[in-house]
């Protein structure tokens, strides 16, 4: 989409003139008088402004076309002013700049000279407006992290403001791309610890033995390849706080070695015998059956009563879709900025489209479909999102099951082949939904304490693989 330049001149051979000028790189609308110049930047979005000051009704009169610049730039002061000047009028100018005009050109009109100050002054405009959205996303970033004012985020933020000056161990559960992270930067940055280390280790994405140099450190010549000492992130993150990022996928072996630090408050670097402390505030998450992990053996009971200490659970994006236009504007304006773009606010349209999905991926989800949707964008407007690929949600007022029933055929069915085909539909979905994690999924069918066992009968009925420990 070209930028908009509205050009202000009552002489029809100049906008004319200017419009031939620009129309090749802008879309270009005029105004002969002031009224005129009203009604456009009141009906249209208008990036750039080109500004005779000789107007009626006193077209020999500059104060009029000064006064009218003054009012531009105290209403819209986004909006760059370029004032046009006969060549006897520098002085005239010079006031105009003063007065907030991003710059002028003089008649007659020299092509070269109108281009370029024109293609200069909207250079500026989109450089200013950058510098705008990038502060304005390190804000979001530093003091509205937690956005959203559903009843969902209201008690996640009452719970982080007050579990965050205790010293106590937090557990906090929720499911990929929820903001599980996020919650634990917020417990940082309200607490104590705030000026010191935040350090943040994702335990699944490591071997055991790469885990344990990283957590504990080593001394020069603990293994090959040690040639030096490393400090690991129980002694960096001292005073600070160290999160846990996926705990569950803490190998045994670590996990022992991690009780008794927390146990004992001491450690040792690998390879050396000194004994070592570390003043850390632990944050552990988690988007896994935890208790499911210790009832099977690969999670120590007495590691998971000392991390269970306080829990913070993270809704999923779809229980609080209320907060999705908060979201989608502060990711917009981060995405854009980090694109080197400056684009307009979502659509009411495209936001209803958004809000009727499912969003299983959770904010991440939405966050890689903005960007996306910013890459490639043409103009500073998003005018489709990129197909998404989970379910769709209906809308708030139909039964799913009565939709359903709708979709019956006249003829009849075999209702035992209906129900079980829909028996089997639930199941797959919940497993879908809930990674695949069979006591999870039973859970969310709402199955109680047998939900694992119910679970893995109905897989074995329908013939749904899953794996099988899960």
């Amino acid at each position: 989409m070209k930028q908009t330049v509205l050009v202000v001149d009552d002489n029809d051979i100049n906008r004319l003139n200017l419009k031939l000028l620009l129309k090749e790189k802008y879309q270009v609308l005029e105004a002969g008088d002031l009224d005129g110049a009203d009604a456009m930047l009141s009906g249209h979005r208008i990036d750039l402004v080109v500004l005779d000051l000789a107007l009626p009704p006193e077209p020999d009169n500059p104060e009029i076309g000064l006064r009218y610049l003054a009012q531009l730039r105290q209403e819209s002061p986004d909006t760059p002013v370029v004032v046009i000047t006969g060549h006897d009028e520098r002085a005239i100018a010079s006031r105009a700049q003063k007065l907030g005009a991003q710059d002028f050109f003089g008649k007659p009109f020299d092509p070269d000279e109108v281009k370029s100050t024109i293609d200069r002054s909207m250079e500026a405009r989109w450089k200013m407006l950058r510098e705008l959205d990038m502060q304005r996303a390190l804000e979001t970033r530093v003091n509205q992290e937690l956005l959203g004012e559903s009843e969902v985020m209201g008690q996640l933020k009452a719970m982080v403001e007050q579990v965050a000056g205790a010293p106590s161990t937090v557990l906090i559960r929720g499911e990929t791309g929820s903001g599980k992270e996020l919650v634990a930067r917020n417990l940082h940055a309200a607490s104590s610890r705030a000026s010191q280390p935040f350090i943040a280790i994702n335990c699944a994405a490591m071997s055991a033995e790469l885990l344990e140099s990283e957590l504990f450190g080593y001394e020069k010549g603990a293994f090959a390849g040690a040639t030096g000492r490393k400090l690991g992130w129980f002694e960096r993150a001292s005073g600070g706080t160290l999160f846990l990022d996926e705990v569950a996928g803490l190998p045994l072996a670590v996990q022992g070695k991690l009780l008794r630090v927390l146990e004992s408050g001491e450690f040792s670097r690998l390879g050396g015998d000194a004994i070592l402390t570390s003043d850390v505030r632990l944050i552990c998450s988690t988007r896994e059956d935890l208790e499911a992990k210790v009832a099977d053996g690969s999670f120590r009971d007495d590691l998971y009563y000392r991390i269970h200490v306080v829990e913070i659970v993270v809704s999923p994006l779809r229980e609080h879709l209320e907060d999705l236009p908060v979201l989608a504007e502060a990711i917009l304006i981060r995405k854009a900025a980090l694109c080197g773009k400056h684009m307009k606010p979502f659509s009411e349209e495209l936001l209803e489209q958004l809000s009727r999905y499912s969003w299983p991926g959770n904010v991440r989800e939405l966050e890689n479909v903005i960007e996306r949707a910013v890459v490639l964008a043409s103009g500073t407007i998003v005018e489709s999102i990129p197909s998404l690929a989970g379910p769709q949600l209906v809308s708030d007022d139909m039964d799913p099951l009565e939709l359903w029933l709708q979709q019956l055929p006249d003829t009849g069915i075999r209702a035992e082949k209906a129900v079980a085909h829909f028996e089997r539909q639930l199941v797959e979905t919940a497993l879908k939904r809930n990674h695949h994690i069979k006591a999870r999924a039973g859970r969310w069918l709402g199955f109680g304490d047998r939900a694992k066992d119910k679970m893995r009968y109905l897989c074995d009925k329908y013939g749904i693989e899953t794996q099988e420990n899960q």
